[in-house]
């Protein structure tokens, strides 16, 4: 079995090093249970040859050395358990720890690139294999120093018989060794597909109940059986490498005994080894023989755990480029004006989302962006706050250009009001308290007065304490909306931005959240995303965007009567 290198390596340096304490603690107790399964072969040596010689003395020191070799053993395994056991999975969270804080600050480009559930996969399924792959390799040390300890000692028994014994064993390496090169590979493949599955599965029941209105339970059924099948076929060659390595280390122990009989006869009959010699080494081959296979399967997880830590590592080696700059200074509270200088903007995969954009827009002012599917309104509200950063010109907020100022106090110049209706797990007023963390109890339900929200919470029997799922399940999509405004309120920034926030709710709740969002953005500088357009016929400046540029811009009378692409949308919705 080679050393483990790489991506082993470091996890040492980083995660396991601070529980290095324990760790020795663990291999002392490792190497203590080693001696004592090694000195099995040569106690019983000695009791045989008491037996032979016939020591009446052995009657009693055989069974008391058994006996203390049968507890050193038991203690030294308990104690390397438990403390290697305390250490892995401190270092276990930790890693957690550190993926889910590279997560929370990884640019938006990273976290789009592959799916929530496949990302949870990392923590889960990834993290149990490093973790049971590092304990497997301290089980696989402790089953090489009982390998060598016992090897030595046997070598004190009969030197002759011994090597023979270990050229038999040595001829394992090289099948096992390429046997661990594929298993790389294939278990690397392996996580990749369950990752993707997990994603499929999360997707499919996230949509059951479109996928049921339309009957594609079928076509769900048939994309899942595709990527079972590949996971299967996956599965099936990992169980076929791994069961490869236990049939050569038993069929070589077969062999070792069979070498054992043969030599140990032969020499016997020349008076070349005793009796106490043999049972000595047979002993000491039922010794070596489970660490032994133990060492392959070592091997195997060794192989699986490279694969499942390249994966963890992927998630702490993201490069984060949204970062503040050495000489950010802090953003005071402005007016809120904004100016988008020429901006040009790309997503990582080359697709051109905004090109010459120049706007200005007065503090205070309402502005609504208008255009189809793809025209780079969404792509503004992600460049404002820099969860992007542009790729060409600049974005300046009172004059200044957002990249040369902190970010936590750019973002606090802002509050989001989206369809999504973000809600996090915790209670009513903890999720209305996310807009200013120093809110305290009056300024939170002041909020939700302002939002028409707080008769409804008053009426629970927990109020503001009452807890919510990330989902918010329990409440309806006015409801969660009504929360969102409060949030927004309780924040106070200058800057508001309004992500079709009302897109999803019915006519009614649509009319009641138009007027808590009119008190919301008075005095404020409001963006508006609107699908609907009746919902931005007040607006200062309506700006219609096509392929990431500006094509016109005026209110809402002044595009009606020019003509162009707002008048046909507006002619779409509305019936000419």
């Amino acid at each position: 079995m080679s050393a483990p290198k790489g991506p082993y390596r470091r996890l040492w340096r980083q995660w396991l090093r601070p529980y290095r304490a324990m760790l020795a603690i663990g291999l002392l107790a490792m190497l203590v249970g080693a001696l004592a399964s090694a000195a099995y072969a040569k106690g019983i040596q000695w009791i045989i040859d008491g037996f032979e010689t016939a020591n009446p003395d052995v009657i009693w020191w055989g069974p008391l050395l058994v006996l203390v070799l049968t507890v050193s053993k038991g203690l030294g395994t308990y104690f390397f358990q438990t403390r290697t056991g305390i250490a892995l999975v401190n270092a276990e969270t930790d890693l957690q720890k550190a993926m889910h804080k590279k997560l929370i600050f990884a640019d938006l480009a990273h976290l789009q690139q592959e799916s929530p559930t496949a990302i949870a996969t990392r923590f889960t399924a990834d993290i149990f294999l490093v973790r049971t792959s590092v304990l497997q390799i301290f089980k696989g040390v402790m089953s090489a120093l009982i390998v060598v300890a016992t090897v030595v000692v046997m070598l004190t028994i009969d030197w002759v018989t011994c090597l023979a014994l270990v050229a038999v064993f040595s001829l394992a390496v090289l099948p096992v060794n390429r046997i661990g090169a594929k298993l790389h590979k294939v278990s690397r493949s392996t996580q990749d597909d369950l990752a993707s599955m997990t994603g499929d599965v999360s997707e499919a029941l996230g949509g059951i109940r479109m996928a049921r209105t339309y009957q594609l339970e079928s076509y769900l059924s048939d994309n899942a059986r595709t990527v079972f099948d590949t996971l299967l076929a996956l599965k099936v060659q990992l169980v076929r490498l791994e069961s490869r390595i236990a049939p050569i280390m038993e069929i070589l122990s077969g062999a070792a005994i069979a070498v054992l009989l043969a030599i140990v006869a032969w020499r016997l009959s020349h008076g070349a080894t005793t009796l106490a010699n043999f049972m000595g080494l047979m002993t000491g081959l039922g010794v070596v023989s489970q660490p032994a296979r133990n060492m392959g399967v070592t091997f195997a997880m060794v192989k699986q755990g490279e694969a499942a830590l390249d994966r963890v590592f992927e998630v702490l080696d993201m490069e984060t480029t949204i970062t503040d700059a050495p000489d950010a200074q802090t953003l005071p509270r402005g007016t809120g004006a904004i100016r988008f200088d020429h901006v040009g903007f790309a997503y990582p995969d080359g697709t051109t989302a905004l090109q010459g954009f120049d706007l200005d827009i007065r503090a205070g002012q309402t502005v609504a962006f208008v255009g189809r599917s793809g025209a780079g309104k969404s792509t503004i509200f992600n460049l404002l706050p820099r969860l992007y950063d542009v790729s060409e010109g600049a974005v300046l907020l009172d004059g200044t250009d957002i990249r040369s100022v902190t970010q936590k106090s750019l973002r606090e110049q802002m509050a989001l009001v989206s369809q999504d209706s973000i809600l996090l797990s915790g209670t009513i007023g903890q999720n209305i308290g996310f807009g200013r963390q120093d809110a305290g109890p009056r300024q939170i339900r002041a909020a939700a007065k302002a939002a028409a929200i707080d008769a409804f919470i008053t009426g629970l029997p927990q109020g503001y304490d009452t807890r919510i799922d990330a989902a918010g399940s329990a409440l309806s999509g006015g409801q969660k909306q009504r929360l969102s405004i409060a949030r927004a309120i309780l924040r106070d920034a200058p800057i508001l931005l309004l992500d079709e926030p009302t897109s999803a709710l019915d006519a009614e709740s649509e009319a009641a959240i138009r007027e808590a969002l009119d008190t919301l953005s008075r005095g404020r500088t409001t963006l508006v995303i609107a699908h609907r357009l009746a919902t931005i016929r007040d607006a200062d400046l309506i700006v219609v965007l096509d392929h990431g540029r500006i094509v016109q811009t005026g209110t809402h009378d002044q595009l009606l009567e020019r003509g162009g692409i707002y008048a046909d949308l507006f002619a779409l919705q509305f019936g000419g």
